[in-house]
C-alpha cells in the first residue's frame, strides 16, 4: 500500500488505540494520534500535512469541528473520515467547511469501527489519488 499519513483525533484512549492498531494491521504506519485539538495542531505543525484525518465532529467543546476548520483553513488534510454517530444537524456545517477548500469527505465510520469499511475508504482515497496523478 502506498504510504499514507493519517491523523486521528479521538478523546477516548481505547478508541484511539483501536483505530491506530487497525490502521497498522492494514499496513498504514505513519499515524498521528491526538487526544485533543491542541495536540493535533502541534503534531501537524511538527510533522506536516496528512492525507486523511479521522475525526468526530461532535467532540466535546467543539474540538471536532474546530479541527476540521483548522485542517481546511491551513490545507493540512486532503480528505476526512467522520467517526461516531454524527447528528444530521451537524452535517451541513461539516459539508460547508469541506467545500471551502475542496477537502474530500471520504466517508463515515460508526463505532465500533469495522476494519473492512476502513480499508475500503483508504482504497477509495488511493484510487482517486492515482487517477488525479494520471490526469
Amino acid at each position: 500500500m502506498r504510504t499514507l499519513k493519517i491523523l486521528i483525533l479521538e478523546h477516548n484512549p481505547f478508541q484511539m488505540m483501536a483505530l491506530h492498531q487497525m490502521l497498522n494491521a492494514i499496513g498504514v504506519y505513519d499515524v498521528l494520534a491526538a487526544p485533543s485539538l491542541r495536540v493535533a495542531q502541534r503534531s501537524l505543525a511538527r510533522r506536516g500535512t496528512v492525507d486523511i484525518a479521522f475525526c468526530n465532529p461532535q467532540l466535546r467543546g467543539g474540538e471536532g469541528l474546530a479541527l476540521i476548520r483548522h485542517l481546511v483553513e491551513q490545507r493540512e488534510a486532503q480528505s476526512l473520515v467522520l467517526l461516531g454517530n454524527v447528528a444530521s444537524s451537524v452535517m451541513p456545517a461539516v459539508t460547508a467547511l469541506l467545500a471551502e477548500r475542496e477537502v474530500q469527505l471520504l466517508g463515515h465510520l460508526h463505532t465500533p469501527v469495522s476494519a473492512v469499511l476502513m480499508r475500503r475508504l483508504l482504497d477509495i482515497y488511493l484510487m482517486e489519488s492515482m487517477l488525479k496523478a494520471q490526469a
